[in-house]
């Protein structure tokens, strides 16, 4: 069986309360410490992955092993592996969290399986419910909404909270991150909700997402909607980028929308596209159109950049985008077509 490593590395992953800390010492129910880490294993969403540490792919290493994640080193990006293109799950996480004069210093959450160190003992709370463990990750962000209200925090982030909620069972979890994607005042929390309810929490997560790539008054924020989307195999996915790209009021969230339009690989790509492209008007979105058919699959990019490029009922400029992108290409198709263009303006 061959082992496939996925990694995701969110900006901001690694959280360090540096202001407006919050007490935590009765939280949710849940009793914590004034230093040290502390860890505690709830029931996992189903199909949850099967989050652990891994080494370094950055490094050229396509297939790393996986690791024992140190807990106080640098930080590693949630990753899981797969057999036979299967990613494994896992029914059940370990959330750990470190204290620092009773305030949270950090917070990671992995797989129950996955082994885990630091420079200090671990104390391990027992009979901890699913549902304490939630509403205590919630009072976390809740905190600091109420503290810093409008604005995204620097050098911390909600990301691995956001990430630990999500792996969570239940419909606590779930309704949490809706609220915080939906209504969160800091746009970059919303943008973390929408990422994990997709990458964690599949069809249901797709659901919640989707409205928000037209409702979110925020263009950064519709645009990351998308993104999150485009990571899913849900049937919402594709329909809704191609109204994201002909409708949204932004331009480059538009442009965007077609990108991600074309890494789903979705028969419908060349088609929407060439529609968007006798209605769009900004060039910048017409242009990144036109690469977005240069990322489709090598047969399928060279037959929807020649036809644009042989539609002279389209702008000069177009034409010229689609030709410039076949020269980028190696398909035996583009070198074909171009090798002929290159003769008839010759003998012209």
């Amino acid at each position: 069986m061959k082992r496939i490593t996925i990694g995701f590395r969110v900006t901001g992953c690694i959280f360090f309360l540096c202001a407006a800390m919050f007490s935590y010492a009765a939280s949710a129910g849940l009793s914590m410490p004034r230093d040290g880490w502390v860890s505690w294993q709830v029931p996992a969403v189903a199909d949850a992955p099967n989050w652990c540490c891994f080494g370094d792919w950055r490094k050229g290493n396509h297939n790393p092993e996986k690791e024992t994640c140190q807990l106080d080193g640098a930080d590693h990006g949630y990753g899981t592996s797969a057999n036979n293109g299967r990613s494994e799950t896992t029914d059940s996480i370990r959330v750990y969290a470190r204290f620092d004069g009773g305030k949270l210093a950090k917070l990671r959450a992995f797989a129950a399986s996955c082994a885990v160190k630091a420079n200090s003992v671990i104390t391990s709370l027992e009979n901890i419910s699913v549902e304490a463990s939630a509403k205590w990750l919630v009072d976390f962000v809740k905190a600091n909404v109420a503290t810093q209200p409008s604005k995204a925090r620097t050098g911390t982030s909600s990301s691995d909270v956001m990430a630990a909620l999500a792996m969570h069972q239940g419909n606590t979890a779930r309704d949490a991150l809706t609220d915080f994607a939906r209504n969160d005042p800091r746009v970059e929390d919303r943008k973390e909700a929408m990422f994990w309810l997709t990458q964690v929490r599949g069809e249901e997560g797709a659901v919640i997402v989707a409205p928000l790539m037209f409702s979110d008054a925020d263009a950064a924020a519709r645009e990351h909607a998308a993104f999150a989307i485009a990571q899913t195999k849900s049937p919402l996915t594709v329909p809704n980028l191609i109204r994201q790209g002909n409708t949204d009021r932004d331009a480059q969230v538009r442009a965007q929308a077609w990108f991600w339009l074309s890494q789903t690989k979705a028969s419908e790509a060349e088609s929407a596209i060439r529609a968007a492209l006798q209605t769009e008007k900004e060039s910048h979105v017409r242009d990144q159109a036109v690469f977005a058919l240069s990322q489709l699959p090598a047969d399928r990019a060279s037959r929807a950049l020649i036809a644009l490029a042989e539609d002279k009922s389209l702008p000069r400029h177009d034409r010229k985008q689609a030709i410039f992108w076949l020269g980028q290409m190696e398909s035996d198709a583009a070198v074909l077509y171009l090798d002929k263009l290159l003769s008839k303006t010759a003998q012209n």
